[in-house]
């Protein structure tokens, strides 16, 4: 038997490519650290341009990968290709002789074995190691089609399929040692189904996301990670029942931005339980309607005239230009009646309010209900088909003829009438000391007027003074002048507070914020629609807890 059999075992190109080339390119310093010595590089002149480079390993032995012996008896050789990154843009194939070995270690159980230098060329692979991480960074980054796509480009052709085998053949970090945890929700699909996502806080980065927001899972998680100490949620009391299930001492943190977003929720269910209050001041005396002139009394009189003068119902039709329903209809009355149809409804009063309501995501439905409640007069059918323009993805800007329509519609000289949201935001502003322009500083001024809002502007202007400051008396000072408010919406906060007292203390008194968890949740949303909302929960969890990872 031949003692190597594969030695003859290359067809013609090879050998041809394998003659002394007639112009050689010294590549050896881009594979050095690798072992490889670089024999041979040809251009192939065709569509694509291609280098080839041949290659073999320049060390006299190999290494066992099984048993780590060396050996110097060379059992066969047989040629390799793997695909690099490109030069120029241009395609680079790597054919590569290697070596299979004899073992001569009576321990091992393997009697051969193949050579596998350096760090640049991997076992069964056909790509090299800085190729690998390029498939596998631009498939964290984007969809595997698109990586797809954007590496063939850059002379790495390669299917989306095998950019996700890629992807799915990382291992995942456990993580076991982390203490302190950022934990939130996100959806898969919006008021359907939501999984949770969970932060380190010490290194910013993800560690896990949970298929579902139970209580169940959560505390399974925390089971497998006895380390955990501190744990920062929103106010979610699922969290909260899994961290008590679980029977350890964990220091609960509730996120400032939550705690003041639910006071900001507060006061905008108040301006909208008195919104009455603040329309009925601002609408107190509407503009008074101008008497119009009817459009058909011109053609009218014009029917009576030529009827007087003795023209039949089909001479009037075809000297006016009308039709003879229309004539006869004239000719038999003395006088023209008031149109049987119902008058203009009063779009232009809600118009604003509709578009401000369904610019941030409320439906029309329940617009409707609320300008219902105002004093609407309009049907839902006509309303859908009044505000049309909105689902057809204008979105607060009326098409040309709508604008046309406004033009002729009666204006009012008082101030407009703003939503409630709006007017929430601008309490907001005044709240946190941010800057207003002075008709926003106008606005709050004459709030001020009710009773009803000095009350919660005072009770939320002391909560957010609080929870941004470091003394946890301050909190339960509010919670003493707060818990008894006749405001039934303060009262019921001021209770979920009450309840969440230990977290809240601890936003206080600790330097701990689930911020960068929300903007995780963020970068995940952005994530699942690139991925056109297809990524499975293994998926996502791997393009999270690899995005901010660093390859070298």
């Amino acid at each position: 038997m031949c003692k190597v059999p594969n030695e003859g075992k290359f067809t013609t190109f090879l050998r041809r490519c394998l003659t002394p080339p007639s112009a050689k390119a010294d590549l050896s310093a881009f594979y050095s650290p690798s072992e490889l010595s670089i024999e041979q590089v040809e251009f192939e002149d065709t569509d694509t341009g291609t280098y080839h480079v041949y290659a073999q390993c320049n060390l006299p032995h190999g290494v066992c990968p099984y048993c780590g012996c060396v050996s110097h008896s060379v059992h066969s050789r047989y040629f390799r290709t793997i695909t690099d990154l490109s030069i120029l843009g241009h395609p680079v194939i790597i054919t590569f002789k290697a070596r299979k070995f004899f073992c001569h270690n009576p321990a091992c159980g393997k009697k051969t074995f193949a050579e596998q230098p350096g760090d640049e060329v991997f076992r069964y692979r056909r790509r090299t190691r800085r190729c690998e991480m390029a498939v596998t960074q631009h498939g964290l980054k984007s969809s595997s089609e698109s990586a797809s796509k954007m590496l063939s480009a850059i002379g790495v052709c390669i299917s989306g399929d095998t950019v996700l085998r890629d992807i799915h053949r990382m291992s995942v970090p456990e993580r076991c040692e982390v203490k302190e945890i950022g934990v939130d929700d996100w959806a898969f699909r919006k008021g359907v189904t939501y999984g949770s996502i969970v932060v380190s806080l010490e290194t910013g980065a993800v560690i896990d996301l949970l298929g579902d927001r139970k209580v169940s899972s959560f505390q399974s998680w925390l089971d497998t990670h006895p380390q955990v100490k501190v744990v920062s949620r929103d106010r979610s009391t699922d969290y909260t029942a899994a961290i008590a299930a679980t029977g350890r001492n964990i220091t609960e943190v509730a996120d400032r931005f939550h705690l003041v977003k639910n006071m900001s929720d507060c006061v905008t269910k108040v301006i909208g339980s008195h919104y009455q209050e603040y329309r009925s001041t601002v609408r107190a005396a509407e503009a008074q309607e101008t008497t119009k002139v009817d459009s058909r009394q011109v053609m009218f009189d014009e029917v009576k005239d030529l009827q007087a003068e003795g023209f039949n119902i089909a001479q009037i039709s075809k000297k006016l230009g009308i039709a003879r329903q229309t004539v006869r209809k004239y000719m038999g009355w003395d006088t023209l009646p008031e149109r049987a149809s119902k008058e203009r409804l009063p779009y232009f009063l809600y118009d604003s309010y509709v578009e401000e309501e369904y610019r941030h995501g409320k439906d029309l439905f329940k617009i409707f209900l609320e300008i219902r409640e105002e004093g609407f007069p309009g049907s839902l059918t006509p309303f859908y088909d009044h505000y049309r323009y909105l689902s057809d993805g204008h979105r607060g800007s009326r098409p040309r003829q709508e604008v046309e329509k406004m033009k002729n519609a009666p204006s009012s000289e008082s101030e407009p009438l703003l939503p409630i949201r709006q007017i929430a935001h601008i309490v907001d502003k005044s709240i946190g000391k941010k800057k207003m322009g002075p008709s926003e500083a106008t606005l709050v001024e004459k709030m001020m007027s009710y009773g009803w809002f000095r009350d919660i502007y005072n009770a939320a202007s002391s909560f957010y003074e609080t929870i941004m400051g470091d003394d946890i008396d301050d909190l339960d000072a509010w919670l003493e002048n707060y818990g008894k408010s006749p405001i039934k919406e303060l009262r019921s906060f001021a209770y979920g507070i009450s309840i969440d007292i230990k977290a809240v203390r601890n936003a206080i008194s600790l330097d701990t914020s689930n911020g960068i968890v929300e903007g995780f949740v963020n970068k995940l949303k952005a994530i699942k629609r690139l991925m056109y909302g297809r990524a499975s929960l293994d998926l996502l969890k791997r393009k999270m807890v690899f995005s901010n990872l660093c390859f070298n």
